[in-house]
């Protein structure tokens, strides 16, 4: 969407694509009985992750998904929670795998 100057309000830094998938959300540390959520966009540097349960801003979480053929465990930080919809997601540390499947998905 366009602004009054004619620019996208968009803020972020890179452009995401629509990627429902399953995803299994961790502690940090990978420990603990995964949460099992939905991914409802995907960037290669965050995602949203439709839940109706959020966690506060600044938790640190493992995620597990799949980025079209490939396996991915990520690393990730919560940036922006919506209360009964789900909460963002930046990611802190995808590898240069991960981000060339995210990159293939982005440019279809």
């Amino acid at each position: 969407m366009l602004n009054q100057k004619g620019m996208s309000d968009d803020k972020r830094s890179a452009p995401r694509v629509p990627n429902f998938t399953e995803v299994d959300c961790y502690a940090a540390d990978g420990t603990g009985t995964p949460i099992p959520a939905r991914m409802s966009d995907l960037s290669v540097t965050g995602a949203f992750i439709d839940s109706v349960n959020t966690l506060p801003l600044g938790t640190k979480l493992a995620l597990h998904f799949m980025a079209g053929q490939q396996e991915l465990l990520v690393g990730a930080e919560v940036v922006h929670a919506m209360p009964q919809f789900g909460m963002g997601v930046r990611f802190l540390n995808l590898t240069a795998e991960g981000r060339a499947a995210i990159e293939a998905l982005i440019k279809g």
